[in-house]
């Protein structure tokens, strides 16, 4: 095969790889072959890259970890945890049911104007520094934090977070009112771009101080995940409307989630005037103007879709940010850093996953073309390799077809409840 490395961008081509105990033994021009059983596959020139990560998506049922696999995207990060996620980490480390690996944040910690039932409302610090040291006795790989929270609030929560290491991510790359850019310092991740838009820069298309509020966010030395697939999304909704939905897959998405979606933001959109589609398609190229900027200033960017919100599909969300992330000028072995080895870096995987190495994890996905010269190729895998377990073009989609099939509304109902009266007694 040919072995991208998508650390330096460049193809290591006549490579052999030898996996074994789902890691990768070796890899070289020549590897030792004749160990008894070993199953042989001819790969004849094919491209091979680290499974993808998407960093942010909203896993509403455990077949979403089924598509977003067949699509390539060996790991999640959930960012929006409940108790049913906790149970599927369980489940997919003991092999029960094959889907990607699985990241998620805690309940999403908000503050009260905005807050809505699925997040959990903290008003005052020392509640703040329970919950963090709750979630991380649950077992949650990091705490979510939005941007509404009080300043002291948030302040409770990075502290004690840092106190035990647990990561933090926060809702929106600008600071919580009343402080300074300084103190998103040190978090996991910032996200969604279109928050410096709607909050440092004030609804501004002013191109000049965007550039000196990426100076100032550069110095932080930050993780950002733009997701501009979900803007683009609603952009799409307010533009097309039917017509746009009726592409869709939505026999894929949760049915619960799906109503609750449909009632609370896609009637939103489909109800805008032109004058509001006109508006968010400024707005769309703007952010791409940002994003670019990001990366002309060496921010560290992630791939994170937003997926399963709205009527986002899990799987084809992330290509689809991928393919954004290129359309607004991110060079394709950017983008691919973004998906795979920035990603590991900022989870403190990096020596297990993001790269083609030996003695990493065998997440890998082959493609019939070279993505650094076309990142359309990433939408026609050849085969997923899942810890060392070959999945091929019949095994995938097998995969998609089981995602048509999600937990019936009643069943997810009960989940949601779940979650509700857990964060309500304790």
């Amino acid at each position: 095969a040919n072995v991208v490395d998508v650390a330096a961008g460049e193809v290591i081509a006549g490579q052999k790889l030898l996996l074994a105990g789902g890691r990768i033994r070796a890899i070289g021009p020549q590897v030792a072959d004749s160990e008894e059983g070993l199953r042989i596959i001819d790969l004849q020139g094919a491209y091979v890259i680290p499974g993808l990560f998407d960093m942010h998506v909203h896993l509403h049922d455990r077949k979403y970890l089924g598509m977003y696999l067949a699509h390539g995207v060996t790991t999640v990060r959930n960012m929006r945890g409940l108790p049913m996620h906790l149970r599927w980490k369980r489940e997919l480390a003991s092999g029960e049911w094959l889907g990607s690996n699985l990241i998620t944040s805690s309940p999403v910690l908000d503050g009260e104007k905005y807050a809505h039932a699925l997040q959990q409302v903290v008003v005052s610090p020392e509640r703040a520094g329970e919950l963090v040291r709750k979630y991380h006795r649950d077992g949650y790989d990091l705490i979510k934090a939005y941007g509404y929270l009080d300043r002291n609030v948030f302040r409770a929560i990075t502290e004690q977070a840092q106190a035990l290491e647990f990561p933090v991510a926060k809702h929106g790359p600008n600071p919580i009112e009343g402080l300074e850019l300084e103190t998103n310092r040190g978090l996991q991740s910032l996200e969604h771009v279109e928050d410096i838009f709607q909050g440092p820069l004030g609804f501004s298309f002013d191109q000049a101080a965007m550039v000196s509020w990426v100076r100032e966010l550069k110095a932080l030395d930050p993780a950002v995940t733009p997701t501009l697939a979900t803007f683009h999304h609603l952009v799409q909704l307010s533009r097309h409307k039917h017509d746009f939905v009726s592409t869709l897959p939505l026999d894929t998405l949760n049915p619960l989630y799906r109503a609750m979606n449909r009632e609370f933001t896609v009637k939103r959109w489909l109800a805008s005037s032109g004058e509001q589609a006109d508006w968010n398609v400024k707005v769309e190229a703007f952010l791409k103007v940002i994003v670019a900027e990001l990366d002309r200033q060496g921010v560290t960017l992630l791939v994170g879709s937003d997926g399963g919100t709205m009527y986002m599909p899990p799987g084809s969300s992330t290509l689809l940010e991928v393919e954004l992330l290129a359309d607004a000028g991110v060079p394709a072995h950017r983008v691919l850093q973004a998906a795979t080895i920035n990603a590991a870096s900022v989870l403190g995987i990096a020596e297990d996953y993001g790269a083609v190495e030996a003695g990493r994890v065998a997440d890998l996905v082959v493609l019939a073309g070279n993505p650094l010269e076309d990142l359309d190729s990433l939408a026609r895998p050849v085969a997923v390799v899942k810890a060392g377990q070959w999945l091929d073009h019949a095994e995938l989609a097998a995969l998609r077809e089981s995602a048509r099939h999600p937990s019936n509304f009643y069943i997810s109902m009960g989940r949601l409840l779940e979650d509700l009266l857990t964060r309500a007694l304790y």
